[in-house]
This record gives C-alpha cells, sequence and structure tokens, in this order.
C-alpha cells in the first residue's frame, strides 16, 4: 500500500489527479484532489510535467474490450488514476535507488500501474525510467514511448527492413504511423503512406515518397505490391492486402484479428507471404531501454522528429480522451500537467 505524505500536524498533503471512478464514457472522468503519494525504498517521486494520451488509455477508461477487465478490474477500474506513459523531474527518491538523483528530467512508462495523470507519480526504479538526454525536449522524448517502440521493433524485428524496399504505412498520420514512416525512411525504404485526405501535407511532410488517400482509393486494389504492410491503425485485413504483398512480403498489424492469431499460430513457419503480429508493449524493459536509446539517438540526430497535434491541460482530460476517441488524431496528444 502506498504511504501518503503527512505534515507533522497529520494533515495529508494533495495532489490533482484525473480520476476514472467507473468505466463509461469520458464524461466519467473527473479532477480531483487526492493524497500525494510517498516513494518507498526502492521507488522514486516524479513531478509530471507531461503524459500521453493513447487510445490503450481510453480503452482503460471503458473496460473495453472487456477481456481487459481481468487485469484492470471486472466491475471497475482496480487502479482509477489512469496514464501509463510520463515526463517529469525527480522530487523525492526511496533510500534504495540509486543511478537517478534529485531534479534529474525523466521519462517513462509505469506499465499497468498506470498513475501518470496526476501531479506526481511514484515509480519503481526496475520500471521503464530513463533521464532525457540534453537538448532534447520532454514533449519529443515521451512520444518515443508510444510510437517510437512499437514502431521500430515491428520493422526492423519482425519486418525484416532493408533499404530499397517498398512499404506501405496504413494510419501514416497517426502517432505510430508518423514514426514508422520516418524509420522505414531512415533504413532507406521507399513508403507510402495512406491518410485521410486532411493529412496528406502532413504525411508528405514526414518524408513519404507516396500518399494515398484512402477516402478516394481503394489501396487494396492497386496493381503495385509491397515488401511490408505495417497497418498502423488496425484498419485492414491480411486477407485484404495478401494481393498487394510481394511473394515473401510481410502484413503486421497492430492489433491483430482472432484469424491472424490463429495464422500465427498454426503457421508459425509459413514461407511466401507472412500475416505477423509483435507484442510490443509486453517485452521486456531491457529490450525497451535499448530500443529508446537507438530511438534518442536518432532524435538528437534530427533523422526523426514526433508528430504533435493538441496539447491539453489536466483538467481537459475529457476533451482530450474524446479527441483521441475519434480516431483522426495527428500523430501524439499530450496532457500538460
Amino acid at each position: 500500500m502506498k504511504k501518503t505524505n503527512k505534515a507533522p500536524n497529520g494533515t495529508v498533503t494533495l495532489m490533482r489527479a484525473s480520476v476514472c471512478p467507473k468505466y463509461g464514457s469520458a464524461e466519467t472522468i473527473v479532477t480531483a484532489e487526492i493524497p500525494k503519494p510517498m516513494p518507498q525504498e526502492n521507488e522514486i517521486l516524479i513531478k509530471v510535467s507531461h503524459a500521453l494520451v493513447t487510445p490503450t488509455d481510453c480503452s482503460f477508461r471503458t473496460g473495453d474490450p472487456f477481456i481487459a477487465r481481468l487485469f484492470s478490474g471486472l466491475l471497475k477500474p482496480r487502479i482509477k488514476v489512469h496514464g501509463e506513459m510520463y515526463a517529469g523531474v525527480i522530487e523525492q527518491l526511496g533510500s534504495a535507488v540509486v543511478g537517478f538523483k534529485i531534479n534529474d528530467r525523466v521519462y517513462g512508462t509505469n506499465g499497468m500501474k498506470l498513475g501518470s495523470y496526476a501531479d506526481y507519480i511514484c515509480v519503481k526504479n526496475t520500471t521503464v525510467i530513463r533521464k532525457i538526454p540534453q537538448g532534447i525536449d520532454s514533449c519529443d522524448v515521451i512520444t518515443l514511448l508510444d510510437g517510437g517502440i512499437t514502431a521500430l521493433p515491428f520493422l526492423r524485428d519482425k519486418g525484416k527492413i532493408k533499404s530499397g524496399q517498398k512499404v506501405l504505412i496504413i494510419g501514416a498520420s497517426g502517432s505510430v504511423g508518423s514514426m514508422g514512416v520516418q524509420l522505414a525512411k531512415h533504413y532507406g525504404a521507399h513508403v507510402t503512406g495512406v491518410c485521410s485526405t486532411s493529412n496528406i501535407d502532413i504525411v508528405k511532410s514526414l518524408g513519404c515518397d507516396e500518399v494515398i488517400d484512402y477516402k478516394m482509393t481503394d489501396y487494396t486494389k492497386q496493381t503495385i505490391t509491397y515488401d511490408i504492410i505495417f497497418d498502423a491503425v488496425a484498419k485492414s485485413s491480411f486477407s485484404a492486402c495478401k494481393n498487394i504483398l510481394n511473394e515473401e512480403g510481410r502484413y503486421m498489424t497492430t492489433v491483430p484479428t482472432p484469424s491472424a492469431l490463429l495464422r500465427l499460430l498454426f503457421k508459425k513457419n509459413q514461407s511466401g507471404k507472412k500475416s505477423l503480429f509483435a507484442a510490443t508493449g509486453l517485452r521486456k524493459p531491457l529490450q525497451k531501454h535499448q530500443d529508446l536509446e537507438y530511438l534518442e539517438n536518432l532524435l538528437k540526430q534530427n533523422k526523426i522528429k514526433p508528430l504533435m497535434d493538441t496539447q491539453y491541460n489536466l483538467e481537459d482530460m475529457t476533451t482530450a480522451q474524446k479527441h483521441v476517441e475519434t480516431g483522426h488524431k495527428k500523430g501524439n496528444v499530450l496532457i500538460h500537467i
């Protein structure tokens, strides 16, 4: 159980937090004052400056899909302060914490412990927490925790991306897709992005060689074929895209359908066209640290630049989550705390 900060007279120190008391629409969210946590010996207390809002965060609030409630609580949220990813400044260290000091700028993810939608968060020193490199903005580096360490293992590890390959990225204007476009270009691929009419110029600015407006063109009916198709928004399927894959092409989606999972299970060593999935969020902290270090270097060298949408205040969480739920956000949505 978390300790809370108390004054000598027994008064509990409070902080602001975005609280989700029950499953439901974005209107269920309230901004409230709750006890400020106190770090235990293996914990770090961070004054949060920014947090990310992702579709996964919205799922924690809705309890949908229902199977997720096995982890988050069957009837109501077990953890009421959501938010997985954060950036901020260390305010206090537990007695057993080494490698960090007070006032270090840090960013990281607290996993299923959540809690970043608040003035302060306590995280264990064994979680994915990193010092923000000199010269990198907190708003930029926090986005690596979502689009960065999702797109990178898909393209590099599952897709085996190589220079000169043709890559199609579906949902190229989102947080994962926009990072996927830039990483694919970094690896020397010829990249085609799929997006809506209003996002064509944005996707071109990311470095796409070609852009397809899905409202005007059915990209699955093309005569062009691709070495890699990366669906960053789970809007397509292997069967629909199979005809535009090269003979040894790889189709990858961030949210697999039951049929895709069965295909993975029974055709693990399939030859020819492949349908692939990676549970990037479940990888070990060491793997995430290695990928974040790689991405930080690309960020410092200006080889990638996170795409930003709107930045909201903590009190505007309802509006922020409604915006994310439209499915039309452009890149990353941040909460400024």
